[in-house]
């Protein structure tokens, strides 16, 4: 029996070229190959971020930003949901993921979690805000402050020479100012993100009330209010921004106008007291909503959003009309409920409704859901992008999914 244990004899020549050799091994130089194209790319991310964000990028906003992905609320978690303290009168909007408040002396964002991303002190008499996309605006309404912010930090502040009667800010941070101008009635002017003023007219025939700016930053739409033969008659000056003279003017009669705003191909929409209406971007009427019975309790538009009406309907049974109206004047969503409406609002495709003694939230989407629960103490009623409501009390904030 042969022993297994000896070593097998040695292979001749002959044998040896018998063999057949193995491939050679590359997966290293594959692995780092592919180690070279992730540095890569991760430098080419790097400088593409730096070369568009430069001027957002601080220690502050850093730290901001780590912050954020924090999952630890700064406020408490009660049977409402998240809820955080706030000073009385603050002014507050549905911003980013969260909410802007605005108490007069501090300029605060709170984002989902719950946690103060954004805390300026500013001390405005008469404190107001206007947001779009990533980019907020507070101004002294009566004063000469302005201060432009995103989620994290606040970019710069600026004080003008004239009293500020309002403003807008746009996606991309340009924003238009309307002041009591010394020597006229009334001044519009429109500047860049940074602070560089682009345009201005000034007029010594119409007061301005409000103003806008197209996404691009090339249109700006004044609401120009005068008298003829004893009464209020009202247009909206429309101007193209590389130019003097005015594009055209909207004659909008008696109506009193709450709001306006531009959207994609320069369509502007106004809310007013006896409809919703829409114009194109050489001024002529796109569609129209007209409030045909009952009138406008309170309403939601904001830039990028459809304006979104609760009307008094007159009748006993249904007291309250939900819409959103389209660009083309159509019904986005409409919706009858029992009770009066003390507030409303709309974002991230949902209706949120504040009624006399609970809240109701509605997808505007086909077959969307519904949701409704009890609710009598807040003041007013906010809807998030991410689904989500804001309720805002006399001395609180408090954020609710309606599951």
């Amino acid at each position: 029996m042969s022993d297994f244990r000896k070593a097998p004899p040695p292979l001749s020549a002959a044998g040896l070229d018998n063999i057949t050799p193995f491939r050679p091994d590359r997966r290293r130089r594959v692995c780092g190959l592919l180690k070279s194209l992730s540095v890569l790319g991760l430098l080419c991310f790097l400088i593409y971020s730096i070369w568009n964000y430069h001027e957002q990028l601080s220690l502050t906003n850093l730290r901001r930003a780590a912050s954020y992905l924090s999952d630890s609320p700064s406020g408490g978690v009660g049977a409402g949901g998240l809820s955080f303290a706030m000073e009385s009168g603050s002014v507050c909007q549905a911003f980013g993921d969260g909410l802007a408040a605005f108490s007069g002396d501090t300029l605060s964002f709170i984002n989902a979690q719950g946690q103060e991303q954004l805390r300026a002190q500013l001390k405005y008499a008469n404190p107001a805000l206007s947001a779009a996309a990533d980019n907020l605006l507070a101004y002294d309404r009566g004063g000469k402050s302005l201060c432009l912010t995103n989620r994290y930090a606040a970019l710069w502040q600026m004080e003008l020479e004239s009293d500020v009667i309002s403003a807008s800010v746009n996606y991309n941070g340009a924003f238009s100012v309307v002041t009591d101008e010394q020597g006229y009635r009334a001044a519009v002017t429109l500047y860049d993100n940074q602070k560089k003023s682009r345009f201005k007219w000034s007029t010594s025939e119409y007061y301005i009330m409000k103003s806008c700016v197209s996404p691009d930053a090339r249109r700006l739409a004044a609401l120009c209010m005068s008298e003829e033969g004893g009464r209020r008659v009202s247009a909206v000056r429309v101007f193209s921004t590389d130019r003097e003279e005015p594009l055209f003017d909207i004659p909008l009669g008696d109506l009193t106008v709450y709001s306006m705003e531009y959207y994609e191909q320069d369509s502007l929409m106004i809310v007013a007291d006896r409809g919703v209406f829409s114009y194109d971007e050489k001024g002529r009427e796109r569609g129209r909503f007209e409030y045909l019975k009952g009138s406008a309790v309170t309403f939601c538009h904001e830039m990028g959003r459809l304006p979104c009406l609760a009307l008094e309907t007159g009748d006993k049974n249904q007291r309250t009309r939900a819409a959103v109206i389209g660009e083309d004047g159509e019904l986005v969503f409409d919706r009858l409920y029992a009770e009066a409406a003390r507030d409303i609002s709309y974002g991230g495709d949902y209706v949120a409704l504040l009624l006399r003694d609970r809240v109701e939230q509605a997808s505007i989407l086909p077959g969307g859901r519904s949701a409704s629960y009890p609710e009598v103490k807040a003041r007013a009623i906010l809807q998030r992008e991410d689904g989500g409501v804001a309720l805002i009390y006399a001395d609180r904030a408090e954020f609710r999914y309606m599951d």
